[in-house]
């Protein structure tokens, strides 16, 4: 009996996904658990294996192909088993889009009902009327059924947000992925210029953080920090690391464990809106701002509070180095209660920081620079001074909490051994 490959879902969030690659071709042979082909969300490219063993067959969807959660991409045919086309296997020509499956003719004469659908979406016949009543895009709501399948509480829940987000943006808002009218100006003005079609990643992004300057009422605590200390020590710790071949500490590991620490000595600040209700976390959750291609991704670092500064560094230089590599699992990059992006490697002073919900808080950390300020008697002296700024969701983070947050993070910056010895 013919196998069914159908498109998974790797991602809650996610209602479709892009074919990245395909590691077997038409006609190839494909051993269950094999990977067959990649899937490009949002946020990594994942592999996904095979359900059976056979003959690839029927690929309906190429590589770049944008495709919805639970749509069949392929079949695989068994050993001796008869390759036909009929209605339930969309032909290779033709679009998977265009298909209307009914069912499935094999050389034993045995059939496979499978549902019908026009538009390449599995939904129940209710969802679809409710859908069509309500002019809602089936591509756009994620399925909850057996395989991805749309039923009616998924497009009722997907009503019910829509309303919410339209009850606090401004109808005048654009959509973020709202035409600005840059190409019509540059082709009125004959301006040379390069389209770039907008990844999946860079989409998600978009639209995440308008909803979140939209929906989220940010406000900003900014500080000046002396890193002397914490550079001197940090000397020290390489340079005995060093000697047993142990990898450098960052300047940003440092960073890292204080957020933790800091959390943990305002338990209040860790925390995230909820509705209702506010979320209070019992462990500190790092999420570290990375840049990869075509974007930015938050890896995780948990409970960071009960890890030494080696094994955050090590945690952090992993996490980073698989998603560059598009291998982190999505699994490691929710789940966040806080969220340090530091750009002063790259010279940036200071910036504002957007907000990733339903994290309450973000710190953006700017480079250290030289710069005189008065000591103990108040006499100029020099020393390395480093910009931050505290960006909180102003629901949960009031502006006493934020900021008595930001003292307990200076004064461990200042005073770095704590950082160390914790």
């Amino acid at each position: 009996m013919p196998i069914e490959v159908i498109f998974p879902k790797v991602d809650m969030d996610m209602a479709s996904g892009t074919i990245a690659d395909w590691h077997k071709a038409e006609g190839d042979l494909v051993d269950k658990g094999e990977a067959l082909f990649d899937i490009e969300t949002d946020k990594a490219t994942m592999e996904v294996e095979s359900p059976g063993t056979g003959k690839l067959h029927f690929v309906s969807a190429q590589r770049g192909d944008e495709v919805p959660i639970g749509q069949v991409v392929a079949w695989l045919f068994a050993d001796g088993e008869e390759v036909v086309s009929q209605g339930g296997i969309p032909a290779p020509a033709e679009s998977h889009l265009s298909q209307e499956p009914a069912a499935i003719q094999t050389g034993e004469d045995t059939r496979i009902d499978t549902p019908k659908f026009d538009d390449g979406v599995r939904a129940t016949p209710v969802a679809r009327r409710i859908a069509k009543d309500r002019g809602i895009e089936l591509l756009l709501v994620v399925g909850t059924g057996p395989r991805g399948r749309i039923t009616r509480a998924d497009v009722e829940g997907y009503v019910d947000a829509a309303e919410k987000v339209a009850a606090v943006v401004p109808a005048s808002m654009p959509a973020a992925s709202a035409k600005t009218g840059a190409q019509e100006t540059a082709d009125e003005l004959g301006l040379c210029y390069d389209l770039i079609p907008v990844n999946k990643m860079r989409s998600v992004i978009a639209a995440r953080l308008t909803e979140s300057k939209s929906t989220v009422p940010h406000f900003y605590l900014d500080a000046d920090i002396q890193l002397d200390a914490l550079l001197e020590l940090r000397g020290k710790v390489n340079a005995a690391g060093a000697e047993a071949g142990k990898r450098k500490i960052s300047i940003n590991d440092f960073l890292v464990k204080a957020c933790a620490l800091a959390l943990m000595k305002v338990p209040e600040a860790n925390a995230s809106w909820d509705g209702d209700q506010i979320v209070r976390y019992q462990n500190a959750h790092i999420s570290v701002a990375v840049a990869v291609d075509g974007g930015l991704v938050t890896p995780v670092v948990r409970e960071a509070e009960t890890k030494d500064l080696r094994g955050v560094s090590g945690e952090i230089a992993d996490l980073a180095d698989r998603a560059r590599a598009g291998t982190i699992s999505s699994a490691e990059l929710k789940g966040g209660s806080f969220s340090i992006s530091n750009l002063g490697m790259l010279g940036v002073k200071s910036f504002n920081a957007i907000i990733n919900p339903p994290e309450s808080m973000i710190l953006a950390v700017g480079q250290g620079v030289e710069q005189f300020v008065p000591d103990d008697n108040g006499n100029p002296k020099l020393a390395t001074v480093m910009s931050v700024t505290l960006s909180c969701d102003h629901r949960v983070v009031d502006g006493a909490l934020g900021a008595v947050w930001l003292q307990e993070f200076k004064s461990l910056v200042e005073f770095p051994l704590g950082i160390v010895l914790v």
